[in-house]
């Protein structure tokens, strides 16, 4: 088996007959399914059963833990050389397994670009590219090109590699506790310039999408959380940095008392201390960041 897909579900029936045929349709078929029901109150359930005699699929359900939950149960389900992430309301590019077949060396992490599809419509995204860097290589390139959040479904990722690790459980933003790190222990990493992954912009209801000042206060002490954990785990600049200024960008999604609860941690941890000073801009940046904080009552 060279590839599993896995796929967490949580009440997305609008999108999910097409998420799985896209997978199915793939030209390259040497790939398992695994589709992981977590406790969909909706019709996806009803939708899943027109798939259980499909050799390719395998289906489990579950009462409802989370996608980073889903995701862990996939991880330690899967049978292929490759792992790949799919949201249950996105799409696969018909050729982007076979793609990745062609264009890989056993890496650790494979990256690939990605569409936003919005209104029926793809729009090309662009990505940084590694070309067989080892995993501080890679980050350090993805930290000077000003990339602030690594999606999980942008990688495919070598099951001995990424069973090493788990998403944390109970946490928004579960891909940034865990993608940058694993980018930047990995011994090998590489890209393909191909826009594989199609992400619907669409769908409203979306963990991605906005949920409110009280889920997004929420999503912000969680930033806080991963970089507290990042910061008593690991020293690398570059990595501390990016998790800083994950943090900082955060802020920018709150209002009232919460951004100012929020700032005050910010201030307490002396967050933007971390934020790397290497070149004159990024000397000028943290000054004025710092400042800000620090005038700040």
């Amino acid at each position: 088996m060279k590839f599993s897909i896995i796929i967490p579900v949580y009440n997305t029936e609008k999108y999910l007959k097409r998420c799985i045929e896209s997978v199915l349709n793939q030209t390259y078929q040497n790939f398992e399914i695994i589709i992981i029901n977590d406790g969909s109150k909706d019709k996806s359930e009803e939708i899943l059963k027109n798939y259980e005699t499909n050799t390719k699929i395998k289906i489990i359900k579950q009462i409802n833990h989370g996608v980073s939950y889903s995701r862990n149960v996939g991880i330690q389900k899967a049978k292929g050389d490759y792992i790949i992430f799919l949201d249950s309301d996105d799409l696969l590019e018909k050729d982007l397994l076979e793609t990745i077949n062609k264009n890989t060396n056993n890496e650790d992490m494979i990256k690939f670009s990605y569409c936003d599809l919005k209104n029926n419509e793809k729009i090309k995204r662009g990505t940084i590219t590694f070309n067989n860097l080892t995993g501080k290589e890679a980050f350090k390139k993805l930290v000077e090109s000003k990339t602030m959040f690594e999606m999980a479904w942008l990688y495919a990722y070598k099951k001995s590699y990424m069973q090493k690790y788990k998403f944390e459980i109970g946490k928004y933003h579960e891909d940034l506790g865990l993608i940058p790190l694993m980018i930047n222990k990995t011994k090998s990493i590489t890209s393909i310039n191909y826009n594989g992954y199609i992400y619907n912009r669409d769908n409203e209801t979306s963990i991605t999408s906005y949920t409110g000042d009280k889920k997004e206060y929420k999503k912000a002490l969680d930033v806080l959380y991963f970089f507290k954990k990042i910061k008593s785990q690991e020293k690398d600049k570059y990595l501390l940095s990016f998790y800083a200024n994950a943090v900082i960008l955060k802020e920018s999604s709150l209002s009232g008392e919460n951004k100012k609860e929020y700032s005050k941690e910010i201030k307490k941890e002396k967050i933007y201390n971390y934020i790397l000073d290497n070149t004159i801009k990024r000397k000028i940046k943290k000054i004025i960041i710092k400042a800000k904080y620090i005038f700040t009552k």
